[in-house]
């Protein structure tokens, strides 16, 4: 029953979170011009759009690299093919539908214990690689927000000292886990599993996927926004794992709603809403619709092809009583597979 009610208040506190940015980013839009909007739109060089497409490409392919590090971490090899299928599956259906840990987890589950990885392995993979995503993230947002902490300071209207708290406890966070990789020591015990800490090369690849993944997931909006936005890239990459963050914790699917509120209020006001937001439409359209409609199409297939959409697979699903009859008749025992 307490897993339950928990499971409800999750979901209410995900929709409170997105009745809210709508709110809000409603409120903040409540002048948009929407031919000024359209304007924006068709003004996107397609050259830049391009680029967004190839950063797009790059983040879903360092992002590979945290389920290879965990199977490196457990001891187990899977083809570097298999682990980069599934793992473009998992965030791309992630990214999309909120809840990670959940939506990425079931389609790893899916593939990798077709391909005969026990359940326990899986859980650790996905454990493991989620612990260092967040990780990572929290750490190269804390840098680079303490290296910018000048410049954010003076586009968020916030006080120095706010800035610096929410750098050096996000740095925190990402260097205790190098750390405890590089000390060897505690050895982390849940129930009958046991984590030990991580080889330190496979820590420092972590981090360093980290950066590549963050630096190229924020390009691929920085290259969508009008050239008069005021800020450098450099700067704009703590802005966007702000905002992407704040949107993975709510939950919302997309951080949809949530994504867009967190950016329009750090970037300067000098900023036109309309080409931010005509850089936001064009942004989802290309890191999470097309990957999410490319995702969806290649899981459909491999279920028709090898899962529980094969012909025989399906028939037994939706007339299992016809297919005990047939057995039946041919002498077979329906429980044995021909």
């Amino acid at each position: 029953m307490p897993k339950r009610l928990l499971h409800y208040l999750g979901i209410a506190v995900s929709l409170g979170v997105f009745v809210a940015a709508v709110w809000a980013l409603q409120h903040m839009l409540r002048d948009l011009e929407w031919e000024e909007l359209g304007r924006q739109l068709s003004s996107i060089p397609v050259a830049n759009v391009g680029l967004s497409l190839l950063f797009t490409t790059f983040a879903y392919l360092v992002l590979t690299i945290y389920d290879t590090t965990a199977f490196s971490y457990i001891g187990r090899h899977v083809a570097y093919g298999r682990v980069a299928f599934v793992s473009f599956l998992s965030y791309a259906f992630s990214h999309n539908l909120g809840f990670g840990g959940l939506t990425g987890g079931a389609v790893r589950y899916r593939f990798y214990s077709a391909w005969g990885v026990p359940a326990l392995d899986i859980a650790k993979v996905i454990l493991f690689a989620g612990a260092a995503y967040f990780l990572g993230a929290f750490a190269v947002a804390g840098g680079l927000i303490l290296v910018n902490e000048r410049t954010l300071a003076e586009v968020t209207d916030l006080p120095a000292w706010a800035i610096s708290t929410v750098g050096i406890l996000s740095l925190i966070g990402g260097c205790l886990y190098l750390l405890w990789s590089a000390a060897g020591r505690p050895i982390i015990r849940l129930r009958a599993t046991i984590f030990p800490p991580p080889a330190l090369r496979i820590a420092i690849a972590q981090l360093t996927v980290a950066c590549m993944e963050w630096g190229f997931a924020s390009a691929a909006l920085y290259w969508l926004l009008p050239s008069q936005v005021g800020i450098d890239y450099w700067h704009f990459v703590g802005i966007y794992i702000i905002a992407y963050i704040a949107g993975m914790i709510s939950h919302v699917p997309g951080g949809l709603g949530v994504l867009e509120t967190v950016i329009l209020l750090l970037l300067p006001e000098t900023v036109p809403k309309e080409a931010v937001v005509a850089a936001m439409i064009s942004y989802r359209a290309v890191y999470f619709v097309l990957p999410l409609l490319i995702a969806a199409t290649l899981f459909l297939i491999f279920e028709i092809r090898v899962g529980h959409l094969q012909a025989g697979n399906l028939r037994r699903l939706l007339h299992p009583k016809q297919v005990w009859r047939d057995r039946g008749r041919s002498g077979r025992s329906p429980d044995k597979r021909s």
